[in-house]
Formats: structure tokens, sequence, C-alpha cells
């Protein structure tokens, strides 16, 4: 959103409009997200986005991956790019779900992985991982100084979630092979992208959080646990 708005700042003389950007959020009966966490997304979407002085959009579609019809509400217009966002630490993307971002030919697809759910491994190193995981992204926040009550909806809509697929025993597959299989493939993220990385994290206050980078990722790390990890990929 930042990089949209730099750009339309830097633009020639000629006067040109407002970028506007839309975002969408496929929601399906089973996900654990919730109507005060997408009010939430779309509340701080939209202050950022009039604080940047560009147009934006928000939309919450419903999306059942079981139903063999398209989800209706996705639209494409003519001149649009379109970038994906998936959050694959919060389940590994269905294979309806990588059907339906195919048919919108995004530009790019971005990634996110919470690094936390590990279904490869043995259940007992599964569980570490999660509690490992989990532990270093409460003492991060604890350590940033963040508002109680922001840390108590990043434990009832991030935390609570992971532990309850523990508990449930579900062990999700590799999503790298799920989108392998799919036909994505990963792309080599620019040195421009890691040095803007970086920057916003020399940008925050408090010592112990780094930026390495993973052949064709990069990882926010909290001081030796990896936090998340992004990467870009093409279809």
């Amino acid at each position: 959103m930042q990089e949209l708005a730099l750009q339309w700042r830097r633009a020639p003389v000629s006067p040109l409009p407002p970028p506007c950007l839309k975002v969408t959020a496929l929601v399906s009966p089973g996900s654990s997200a919730h109507p005060l966490e997408l009010h939430l997304t779309h509340q701080g979407l939209t202050r950022f986005a009039a604080d940047l002085g560009i147009s934006f959009e928000f939309n919450a579609v419903a999306f059942d991956p079981l139903d063999p019809l398209p989800p209706t509400g996705l639209s494409v217009a003519p001149g649009d790019a379109v970038a994906v966002h998936l959050s694959v630490g919060s389940g590994v993307p269905s294979a309806a779900t990588l059907r339906v971002v195919k048919q919108l030919r995004p530009a790019v697809v971005v990634c996110v992985d919470h690094g936390c759910h590990r279904g490869d491994l043995p259940l007992s190193h599964h569980a570490l991982s999660v509690v490992r995981s989990s532990a270093a992204f409460l003492e991060s926040l604890d350590a940033a100084g963040a508002p109680a009550d922001a840390v108590a909806r990043l434990e009832e809509y991030v935390v609570r979630p992971r532990v309850e697929r523990l508990l449930l025993g579900d062990r999700m597959p590799p999503w790298r092979t799920m989108l392998d299989s799919a036909g994505f493939a990963p792309v080599q993220l620019s040195n421009a992208a890691e040095a803007q990385a970086e920057c916003l994290v020399r940008r925050t206050p408090t010592p112990g959080f780094h930026v390495e980078k993973r052949q064709a990722a990069l990882a926010l790390r909290w001081q030796d646990s990896e936090l998340v990890m992004v990467s870009a990929w093409r279809c």
C-alpha cells in the first residue's frame, strides 16, 4: 500500500488520479476467521490508506472449498493488477483455493508462513514446534510493549487456533508441495525487497528483531526464533 502511494507521488508532472487498492478476503465456513477480526482488518487498512491518500475497498466473500461452483463476488476489471496473499500458517491452501487463485491470473502470490505447523515431523516434534513458535511470538509482543487489548486479540485469533489444531491432530501436509503440484513456481526476491524489509525492522525501537534471507524467502526472527517467513510465487 505504501509503495503504491510512493509511486503515485513520484509520477511525472501530468496529473494522475490516486491509485485504488481493492482487497477481497475469501472466508470459508470452517475457517477461524471471526467477524470482529475482519472488521479490525478492514478498519486498520482503511485508516492506513486514508493516511497515504489512496482509495481503498475491502470486501469479504464467502468461499466454500467443497462447493464445485466458484465463489461469487470475485471480479477483475480490465487493467487491474492482481496480487494474492495466502496465509499458509493458518492452514494449507486447498486444491479448490489454488484453482480460484489461478483463475484470477495474479501477477504475484505472496505466501506467509508462521512456521509453527510442521505436519511432516513426528507428533512430538510437531507439538514442540507449535509451543516454541507460540511462546516466541508472545515474548516478542511483550518485548515490543504491545497494548494489552491487542495482545488479547492476537492470543484469541492467532495463538488459540494454533493450539486447537494441534489438539485436534490436524497434521497439514507441506504447503510448498501443494503449490508445486498446482503449477506454482517460487520467485527470487530482489535485493530491494530485502533492503526494504531490513529498513522496516530497523525502524522498530525494540532490539531483537532481524531479517534473514533463505533462498527465495525472507524470515522475520525474534532472537533465535522464526516468527514468520514470506515468499513470492507465480503461476
